[in-house]
């Protein structure tokens, strides 16, 4: 089988469709039917379902291959990086997974900063749920991934933390508190922002004995806002996602603290390429300082946590 074969097969698997892969990398429908087909006789299995109803689907050894075929390409991909580079061309590519607050906190000014001095490397930017960009770094979709932290299986390294704040109503009782214990809000209303920090929320109350009595989940922290000022309820959301978003609310921290890490993450960081190297000694400098918080010293230099 040939890297472009390799390229094609992926490519199909991600989009389930042999029609737009076709049109995405400007060849014709047979050519992608004949380069999958051309693997599948090679390995003598099916690694894809076609029905012209259902469309296209993994079989489960192509679900399980799938992340193999993508080690291969960012494998040759660091090849291409490393010899462009012995050339003095500073090129590649940074496939970059995050959810939406640390993506808006973390990823506007670290890429101006390398795109100052590197110019002509691309950046492919994905956001999804704290849930999704993990395993997409597992399965090798993202070159690396803003996550919450702890993420077994990834190595990491923490950039920051984000605290859990408090937004209370206009005219609200805790206002005159200078900040607010757990306890305290026992059978109030609580508005979750979604983000990934749920369960973090959900175990302080349960350490603490306290019933969360989670009244609505908003997706993003604008919504949430708008509840809260209408007085639906106390909203709950991280500090990082919060400052992203202006408003006139009181904001209350919470006792005992409610405190999530924030890293940044790749399936094996001594595997990484160039380009995927210098944006995460990049982050590191730039946010973790010289030191770090992401645990012990790796082989590759970086301040790294390998939770295998």
């Amino acid at each position: 089988m040939t890297i472009t074969q390799i390229e094609i097969l992926v490519r199909v698997a991600e989009t389930l469709s042999f029609t737009r892969t076709a049109e995405e990398l400007h060849m014709t429908q047979p050519a992608v039917s004949h380069a999958v087909a051309a693997i599948e006789s090679e390995l003598e299995t099916k690694l894809l379902l076609r029905d012209r109803k259902r469309g296209v689907a993994l079989t489960e050894i192509g679900e399980n291959v799938l992340p193999q075929f993508r080690a291969v390409l960012q494998r040759m991909d660091q090849v291409r990086q490393q010899v462009a580079a012995e050339k003095g061309i500073e090129v590649g590519s940074v496939s970059i997974g995050a959810f939406p607050s640390a993506s808006a906190y973390f990823l506007p000014g670290l890429i101006r900063e390398i795109r100052e001095n590197y110019p002509n490397l691309h950046f492919d930017l994905h956001e999804g749920t704290a849930d999704d960009i993990r395993e997409g770094v597992h399965e090798r979709k993202y070159d690396v991934g803003l996550v919450l932290l702890p993420a077994p299986g990834l190595d990491t390294v923490q950039l920051a933390e984000s605290r859990m704040l408090l937004l209370l109503p206009p005219a609200h009782p805790l206002h005159a508190e200078p900040k607010v214990a757990i306890a305290d809000l026992a059978g109030e209303d609580l508005i979750l922002c979604r983000g990934g920090h749920e369960v973090a929320v959900i175990n302080a109350f349960e350490r603490e004995r306290i019933d969360a009595r989670i009244t609505f989940t908003t997706h993003n922290v604008s919504t949430m806002v708008g509840m809260v000022a209408q007085g639906l309820g106390i909203g709950v959301v991280s500090e990082m996602a919060l400052s992203m978003h202006p408003h006139s609310l009181e904001v209350k921290e919470i006792v005992p603290p409610i405190v999530r890490g924030i890293g940044i993450a790749a399936a094996s960081m001594e595997e990484v390429s160039p380009a995927v190297r210098l944006f995460l000694d990049t982050a590191v400098r730039r946010f973790a300082g010289e030191d770090g918080t992401g645990g012990g010293r790796s082989g590759t230099g970086l301040p790294l946590s390998s939770s295998s």
